[in-house]
């Protein structure tokens, strides 16, 4: 019955509703007949089906051909799809044509481009994290930095898959289609926001930047970067038609999807990822698995992307973690499992870019990713021996370092460090990294890059404007200022700026919820985001602190770091050193106290002094 409804096949699809029966015996021919009218009946169900449904059955029967043919009829089918898959080693069913065809077909002057743009942008990157390092804040960092590296929030691959599943045409996936995952590019009725919406880089390009994948299913590692690659090819195809009208429905802006790399996250210790999920830092116990992970982005991608790992110098595989416990275990032990996790990983030649996190995960107890940011003490020693003994690789420290000076400090001490990332400090104060192009790469030419914060409001007003006008206000407005609440850290009246920007951001919501209370409210007209943004700055804070350059700023706080430092080093030696009983310990706290209040006082004076002139002149 099945080899008649393949020999059939064709003629079903022409016309679904007439049956060419040869001269057959009465028996055969009640069978045709019987047959014929089963055929029509499925048909004529999966015409009826959702969308979702048929796409899932046309990729089913492709994949019922793959294992069927050439292999034999007695190997198990694996009926459900790899896109529902949850296991950790997931069996790949991509074709060999389909792998040599994603190998280095022309592709590898895009990818020796790519990893220069890496390579040389690496000195500092922003690390990876969910719910601070999106399009807005990424937008927010490239108007400070041309060189910094960028770097997504991690990203599901599973998101990816399914979402692509549902973009596709139907008619992509149909029976004895020779690329049974379907195209985005050649797809007549592709939508491209719903994975734009994890995906794309705003309304801007975005610079060097990467995207950060989190998975242990090679199959949907593998769909996610051929999506990148396929939204990637379709931004280029706008850019050579000279258009920024897509013939896709409902995309009218430009599709910007041009990442320099992909990254694996394998550093996470989050419980919903490393746990449930059996990804992000778990990986780390399984280096096979993570070479073949990172082989599928590679061949996913089409060859055309560098593919990068963050990882983590281990986990609490063995042993029940404690602070006491981990101090006292052999510190050589753990630098040869990080060692060994670096060669397995690099041993394919795929990855060549390894960012670590100087701290072990702790996976087997209930703790949270605040608490593996804190408790595991910080081994960079780790980091830049394995940077010693891997000069070929290019290794990345993360972990502790929130400040310019402390990255600077970084690769000072160690210059086979390629680079430092940076996240909490970025988030903190923003505007302390605009002085890094001139400060980690003094040889290069650099753009002349914002003279004060009024400028880089300005500038990022114009972005935010875009994103409301193309967008919905009650869910996009909070996220744009929340990008730059921390752009005046440490300033006086920085807190009246936040809360002045945390009450506009709720206004649209406002609005809304009156709305329906009642339908014949008339909200109040609201000029466009960027001067309520700009009237919140001005009304708040002084004019010396928002045309501040960068240089001042940058002196700024260096010396309040060095004032710290004082403070500090006053606590260790007296207080902590329990020296406050001697006199001699006592005059020298005092001694102490009152120099620094004396330089206060006189910093007071002076600053009082310089306002009084501005006004005069003013």
């Amino acid at each position: 019955f099945i080899r008649w409804i393949r020999s059939q096949e064709s003629m079903y699809e022409k016309n679904a509703q007439t049956i060419v029966v040869p001269l057959l015996s009465a028996s055969a021919f009640r069978r045709t007949i019987l047959a014929g009218t089963v055929c029509i009946m499925s048909l004529s169900s999966l015409m009826a089906m959702p969308r979702s449904r048929s796409v899932a059955f046309a990729g089913s029967r492709a994949r019922w051909k793959y294992v069927c043919n050439g292999e034999g009829m007695h190997r198990k089918f694996h009926r459900l799809s790899p896109l529902s898959s949850t296991s950790a080693a997931s069996n790949t069913v991509r074709t060999n044509a389909e792998i040599s065809q994603n190998k280095h077909v022309g592709n590898d002057s895009l990818l020796k481009e790519r990893i220069e743009i890496l390579r040389g942008n690496s000195k500092l990157s922003l690390a990876p994290m969910m719910e601070y390092t999106d399009s807005h804040f990424r937008h927010l960092v490239r108007l400070l930095s041309d060189k910094t590296l960028l770097c997504t929030e991690m990203v599901a691959a599973n998101a990816i898959a399914h979402g692509r599943d549902h973009a596709l045409s139907p008619e992509r996936l149909s029976y004895g289609d020779s690329n049974k995952y379907g195209s985005l590019v050649d797809s007549a009725n592709f939508d491209p926001s719903y994975l734009l919406r994890f995906l794309g880089q705003g309304h801007n390009p975005e610079g060097a930047s990467v995207l950060q994948l989190g998975g242990s299913d090679s199959e949907q590692l593998f769909l996610a970067a051929k999506t990148v690659y396929e939204l990637n090819q379709l931004q280029k195809n706008q850019q050579q038609s000279g258009t920024t009208q897509s013939q896709h429905k409902e995309a009218q802006s430009p599709i910007f999807c041009d990442y320099s790399a992909i990254n694996l996250n394998c550093g996470c210790p989050s419980p919903k990822v490393a746990g449930k999920g059996c990804f992000g830092a778990a990986l780390m116990q399984e280096p096979d698995l993570v070479r073949r992970l990172t082989t599928s982005l590679h061949e996913g991608a089409g060859g055309t992307m560098p593919v990068t790992v963050k990882c983590r110098i281990g986990t609490d595989e063995g042993y029940a973690f404690t602070k006491k416990e981990y101090l006292s275990r052999s510190e050589e032990e753990e630098y040869q499992n990080l060692k060994r996790f670096v060669e397995i990983v690099a041993s394919d030649g795929v990855v060549t870019d390894f960012q670590i996190h100087a701290r072990v995960a702790v996976l087997n107890k209930n703790y949270s990713p605040a608490d593996n940011r804190k408790v595991p003490p910080l081994r960079y020693h780790h980091v830049r021996r394995l940077a010693r003994d891997f000069p070929q690789l290019n290794i990345s420290l993360n972990g502790g370092v929130g400040t310019l000076m402390g990255v600077k400090r970084e690769l000072d001490e160690c210059e086979e460090l390629d680079g430092v990332m940076v996240g909490r400090g970025f988030v903190a104060n923003p505007w302390a990294f605009a002085m890094a192009d001139r400060v980690l790469y003094p040889n290069a030419c650099h753009s002349p890059g914002p003279r004060n914060r009024v400028e880089v409001l300005e500038a990022y007003g114009k972005h935010a404007d875009y994103e409301e006008e193309n967008g919905d206000p009650i869910k996009t407005r909070r996220f744009m200022t929340k990008a730059i609440s921390h752009l005046f850290a440490g300033e006086p009246n920085a807190k009246r700026y936040r809360v002045g920007l945390d009450e506009m951001a709720g206004l649209p919501k406002k609005f809304a919820k009156e709305l329906k209370r009642n339908p014949n409210f008339v909200p109040l007209v609201q000029p466009p985001l960027s001067e309520l943004i700009m009237e919140i700055a001005s009304t708040h804070l002084s004019e010396e602190v928002l045309y501040r350059s960068p240089e001042e700023s940058l002196d700024k706080l260096l010396w309040d770091e060095e004032q710290a430092e004082r403070r500090r080093t006053v606590v260790d030696t007296v207080i902590l050193g329990g020296g406050t009983k001697d006199n001699s310990d006592g005059e020298i706290k005092n001694s102490f106290v009152q120099e620094w209040q004396t330089s206060r006082k006189k910093d007071e004076l002076n600053e009082r002094e310089e306002r009084k002139l501005c006004i005069r002149e003013g």
